[in-house]
């Protein structure tokens, strides 16, 4: 009600008496107010029909309370027409037409008053009612902000008004704080409604998203009453946003079974099951609800389900229902939108919604419907128009600044997508979509940096979406990303965290394995190529897999297996390139290893494999499998090409060789001809400035070279020079068992037999050839046949030697000569057998 203004000529004839009362009586004057104008006194009258009506209305004589109250607006109507600027008129009017709900006429005769007397509450109070109950809500809610201002108990209703608006555009801090400020001021006889204030309140902290609070305000709301559906229904709201999904459900199952009447529970289930993709069952919630009756709410939801069943021309059937019964609902025309969109109208939508904002709507969701749908529609320089209003009408909110990015997104403008979901996480640090987003925007400018050599600008991307989303796809971006920049380590930690997540397939375990590789542990990496193998079917993934353990088996030394799995690479086009790639470089590595045990003729076939496949434009490779084919001509004795193939190899000197690689390879020629000192003479040039990994390898063949200079003074009969090149292979090689064999031959043809006998005696396991000796020395020096024949037996028995022929026709003819067994003899040789490389 209004509050009761006397009238200006009442409190004129009040004075005037009470200072004619007051006076000496001597000094009575005679004075008589002036009359009061039209106006003035249709006002009076206005304000005393005015109060006759209320107190009709608090009888609740409807009838007598509506005539009071038209009399007393019309009184109001004439006393303003006469007197425009009367604010006791206007504030009078404004009540009694707000009493008839005839706002629209408040809010005409009552704005032009109040603008010139902005501070007066009896105007402000009324205005504002009109304008919330004609959801001219921009209007309505600074005129009403001032009231609640006031904390008047006889504006009370005002607090409710704003929650309500604030709750509608889903202010949560806003209208907690009206609704606590209504429970402050209300009076004690409306306390037994409190249980509404607190089902708003829950409603309010559940869009603040405060489980807590809203918990117990629901609770509050329910404490000592019937259980209540609205209650219930709030308290299911909480168990969903807390993670308790299935509670939630069963507990709005219950009451859709108890209170089979009442509409929110089944609205809610059924949001639930269309949340689940539970088409079906969210159907069966939607037409039960249609069934209690034909509302905004019913529609909406049919009409949400019919997308769900992509349906879209039905979808839109329902939402225009919408419409037709709540002309203007926000709801409503956002739906309408989507279900034109749905359909490829997309014009259509733009227009709808365009209309939409242009009748006065300011709702954030009905902006960012709009400029969504133009940026679907392609329209995307009027979508960025749109969403930066949202920006400007909720700044405080990631929303704008989310939809914003989104436009940059669809059309590649990757910088400026970063900075609007960079601005959204701002306002709202843990908004899961911008996270999501951020990252997504982050990875496609990685790609297009990669791709213009930026690989470290990408990286960094990489490593900035991974922090932000810690998914499969960016771990295995970011690994990619790391392994083309050859940073294994990193790329390693990324992808042993990746293969733990959920959804890891075999290509985290393959990328893994290159990591792993990359980084040296080559036994790591092929257990991670297994793995990968293993965890797919698909026969191109397995080849991409075996394709990886092929080259983690070439570092463990395992050329054979890899050099079979990279010649059956299998149908995967990525597989085959991996072994068009290694498999001539696979192959040249197995003949160096071959020519390392001597053995050139399997080195020839495996270059000649090499050869057969090419090594494109690979002039390094073809360097390296030329090098190793002179290397296998030296090995054949043909020393003249091995000669001119090393010159060709390494003129001019490829990536892959060191400096003095030329001057080594020259030297192990020299060896292999027996030009010992020419060799020597190069290997102490080499010896001079050794590169990493070559000083055990120059002295295995400075030990050669040694070995063969005594090799060739033994054959010479030069004794001493034997022996003096013999200890000094020793000394370097203290425990080589065929350096101190050769030596005891050396001592044994000085005539120190009985030192050379001991050193045969004690190498006879190690070294065969020192069973020969030993028969030798038996026959020859001590004329033992027995124990020669038995010396001759272990050798034999020891595998097939070079001489293993020669000896056993030695063994069979003392056999026949001292009856030492059944044999057919030939003539004896005499003399030392001794063996050196």
């Amino acid at each position: 009600m209004r509050p009761f203004h006397r009238s200006p000529r009442r409190v004129s004839t009040a004075l005037a008496l009470l200072a004619t009362l007051a006076g000496p009586p001597a000094a009575l004057a005679q004075f008589r107010p002036p009359p009061a104008t039209e106006a003035q006194r249709m006002t009076e009258q206005g304000e005393q029909a005015l109060v006759s009506a209320n107190a009709a209305a608090s009888k609740g004589d409807k009838k007598e309370a509506e005539e009071k109250f038209k009399k007393a607006l019309q009184l109001f109507e004439q006393s303003l027409t006469q007197e425009p600027q009367s604010v006791f008129a206007a504030a009078g009017l404004g009540s009694a037409a707000n009493a008839l709900q005839d706002f629209q006429r408040t809010a005409a005769r009552l704005a032009p008053v109040f603008a010139q007397n902005p501070q007066e509450l009896s105007l402000a109070y009324p205005l504002g009612t009109a304008y919330f109950k004609l959801r001219r809500f921009q209007e309505a809610v600074p005129v009403l902000e001032q009231v609640a201002a006031a904390d008047q108990p006889d504006h009370l209703i005002v607090h409710y008004y704003l929650a309500s608006y604030y709750l509608y555009v889903q202010d949560g801090n806003r209208a907690v704080t009206r609704l606590q400020r209504y429970l402050t001021l209300r009076p004690e006889k409306l306390a037994g409604n409190d249980f509404q204030i607190h089902e708003l309140l829950g409603k309010a902290h559940l869009i603040r998203r405060d489980a807590v609070a809203a918990r117990a305000s629901f609770e509050k709301a329910q404490a000592g009453r019937a259980e209540s559906a609205t209650a219930q229904i709030g308290l299911a709201a909480v168990l969903e946003m807390e993670g308790h999904v299935q509670e939630s459900r069963a507990l709005l199952e219950r009451l859709v079974t108890k209170f089979p009447q009442v509409a929110e529970p089944k609205e809610r289930l059924a949001r639930l099951y269309l949340a689940a993709g539970d088409v079906p069952r969210a159907d069966l919630q939607a037409t039960a609800l249609m069934k209690l009756g034909s509302t905004p709410a019913a529609h909406l939801l049919l009409g949400d389900v019919r997308l769900a069943q992509k349906q879209p021309a039905q979808a839109e059937a329902e939402f225009r229902k919408v419409l037709e019964l709540q002309p203007g609902l926000l709801l409503g025309q956002i739906a309408v939108g989507k279900a034109l969109q749905a359909q490829a109208r997309h014009e259509e939508a733009i227009q709808f919604l365009e209309s939409a904002v242009k009748s006065g709507s300011g709702s954030l969701e009905l902006w960012a419907t709009l400029g969504s749908v133009n940026r679907r529609a392609g329209r995307y320089q009027r979508a960025v128009e749109v969403h930066r209003r949202v920006v400007e009408m909720a700044p405080r909110q990631a929303l704008g600044h989310v939809l914003l990015g989104a436009d940059h997104f669809a059309t590649g403008q990757w910088d400026q997508a970063i900075e609007d979901y960079g601005s959204a996480l701002q306002v709202e640090p843990n908004h899961p979509g911008a996270k999501q987003w951020l990252a997504r925007a982050l990875a496609h400018r990685a790609r297009d940096r990669a791709g213009t050599q930026r690989l470290e600008d990408a990286v960094r991307d990489l490593r900035r979406a991974y922090d932000l989303d810690r998914s499969v796809p960016m771990a295995r971006r970011l690994g990619a990303a790391l392994l083309d920049s050859h940073q294994f380590a990193e790329a390693r930690k990324v992808m042993e965290g990746a293969v733990t997540l959920p959804g890891a397939t075999w290509r985290e375990h393959l990328l893994l394995g290159y990591a792993r590789l990359g980084g040296g542990d080559a036994q790591a990496a092929l257990a991670a190529f297994t793995q990968s193998g293993e965890a797919t079917q698909e026969p191109d993934q397995r080849a991409e897999a075996s394709a990886g353990a092929a080259l983690a088996e070439v570092e463990l030394g395992q050329v054979d297996a890899a050099v079979q799995r990279l010649t059956d690479a299998g149908p995967s086009k990525t597989a085959a390139k991996v072994a068009e790639a290694n498999l001539p470089r696979v192959l040249v590595r197995r003949a160096l290893a071959k020519l390392e045990t001597g053995d050139a003729a399997a080195a020839n076939r495996d270059l000649d494999a090499v050869d057969r496949l090419g090594t494109g434009k690979r002039g390094d490779l073809a360097k390296l499998a030329a090098f190793a084919r002179a290397l296998t001509r030296a090995e054949e004795g043909k020393f003249a090409e091995a000669t001119a193939g090393l010159k060709r190899s390494l003129t001019p000197a490829p990536e892959w060789a060191w400096p003095n690689t030329r001057t080594l390879a020259d030297a192990w020629v020299l060896y292999r001809q027996g030009k010992v000192a020419p060799s020597r003479k190069l290997l102490t040039a080499a010896q001079k400035k050794p590169m990493p990994g070559q000083p055990k390898w120059m002295g295995n063949l400075t030990g050669a070279l040694l070995r063969r200079e005594a090799a060739l003074a033994y054959a010479s009969g030069n004794m001493k020079a034997s022996e003096k090149a013999l200890k000094a292979a020793l000394a370097a090689s203290p425990d080589d068992a065929l350096v101190q064999h050769n030596l005891a031959c050396v001592d044994w043809r000085q005539g120190d037999s009985a030192s050379a006998l001991a050193t045969w005696k004690r190498l006879e396991t190690a070294v065969p050839v020192a069973s020969l000796n030993l028969g030798i020395d038996a026959q020859e020096r001590r004329h033992e046949p027995a124990e020669a024949v038995d010396a001759w037996r272990r050798y034999l028995a020891a595998g097939a030697g070079p001489r293993a022929a020669q000896v056993r026709e030695w063994k069979d003819r003392l056999q026949g000569l001292y009856g030492l067994g059944d044999a057919q003899g030939v003539a004896p040789a005499a003399g030392v057998a001794e063996e050196t490389p």
